[in-house]
């Protein structure tokens, strides 16, 4: 758990109407480029972010012509979890018909993994997306983390606030500062002790796609290693005054990936980035499920892409021994197939002119995939 049986949808981009079920295994989403094949899977991200992953406009999620989009899913754990979006900019999100009162309620409960042209950014991107993608994992197996992350974040904005006044005394601030750096501290303390539980669940994952990229992880926590960030917010206070912003902490934080000792975006090819990226989502969800008994729902925008046949194999190998229920897409419906000839819950879905088609596995299509 969780896992979607049933989506109903309606008024999302250019995708019809539809009510569909999936498998709790693979879920095969194919057609040419414009279909609509990354919109249903946007429709399931929507469930578990409140959010689209490809544009923060709304007006183009709602259909031409259309007032609202409105998505459910009915999961296997009987749970009912709603969205709806309206063009005058009213949005909904449903647990059993009960309104959530944040994001994070959703993201407990649909716990999503996604692999897209953006998740390269973990690799060549800046800070801030290590920082997500770590956090990501932390909230979902760390219960007191967002509280704590919560509390730091309402700090650092106070501090900063004051940072930008002319006329603020170093008495004034230092309330803050003090509020900021005991929350700091905890954020720390809660991603530091995940890298740790992530490393040795990562380099089992390397080993099968990666074996000889010698990729390795370092958590920078956002401050010099040997002081406290008390000390250092001192020190710099003209410093944070002169910029208006906190310089150093948690915010700052980054996880270094390397390759051989050098950046992993320099050496690496861009199918062994994306292998990477694979592996790292992989094992986040290895230990999710470990800690909390739980699975995640893995949404794979055109998979094929520079894959060959081999590591195509390897990675859904990986994921269907993993019990994920996974969502792919892709134009070749044959590539996919013969990545997947032994798999034995899978469902087929074609999308072609915003129409969605389940599929049967025919014997001819069954034929290919030996």
């Amino acid at each position: 758990m969780p896992k979607i049986i049933t989506l109903k949808l309606s008024g999302l981009r250019n995708l019809d109407s539809a009510k569909l079920e999936f498998s709790p295994g693979f879920n095969l989403i194919y057609g040419e480029n414009g279909s609509g094949k990354t919109s249903l899977l946007e429709a399931v991200y929507l469930l578990g972010r409140a959010k689209s992953f490809r544009s923060s406009s709304r007006a183009p999620l709602i259909q031409l012509g259309l007032d609202e989009c409105v998505i459910h899913a009915d999961l296997d754990d009987k749970t009912g979890i709603g969205f709806s979006r309206s063009t005058d900019g009213e949005q909904h999100a449903k647990i059993n018909a009960n309104k959530i009162k944040n994001q994070a309620e959703l993201a407990a409960r649909l716990p999503i993994q996604l692999l897209n042209s953006d998740t390269f950014k973990i690799i060549e991107g800046g800070p801030g997306v290590r920082r997500s993608f770590l956090d990501w994992g932390v909230f979902h197996v760390e219960h007191q983390f967002i509280q704590s992350w919560q509390q730091m974040q309402r700090a650092l904005s106070n501090r900063n606030s004051l940072l930008k006044e002319k006329n603020i005394s170093p008495d004034q601030i230092a309330p803050w500062t003090l509020e900021f750096c005991r929350h700091a501290e905890e954020v720390h303390v809660f991603r530091q002790a995940y890298v740790e539980s992530l490393l040795p669940v990562l380099q089992q994952a390397l080993n099968l796609l990666l074996p000889e990229a010698g990729i390795d992880l370092v958590y920078e926590k956002g401050w010099d290693e040997e002081s406290a960030l008390g000390k250092v917010l001192e020190e710099r206070l003209d410093q944070d005054r002169r910029y208006g912003h906190t310089s150093y902490g948690p915010h700052r934080a980054d996880l270094k990936i390397s390759s051989r000792g050098s950046p992993a975006a320099e050496l690496l090819s861009r199918g062994q980035e994306k292998l990477l990226v694979l592996a790292l989502k992989l094992s986040q969800a290895e230990l999710y499920t470990e800690e909390t008994g739980r699975k995640c729902l893995f949404l794979i925008d055109d998979l094929p892409a520079e894959l060959d046949a081999s590591n195509r194999a390897k990675i859904l190998s990986l994921l269907e021994q993993s019990g994920e229920q996974v969502f792919v897409t892709g134009i070749e419906l044959n590539q996919l197939l013969k990545a997947l000839k032994n798999c034995k819950e899978m469902r087929l879905f074609h999308v072609k002119h915003g129409k969605i088609t389940p599929e049967n596995i025919t014997a001819d299509i069954a034929s290919d995939k030996g």
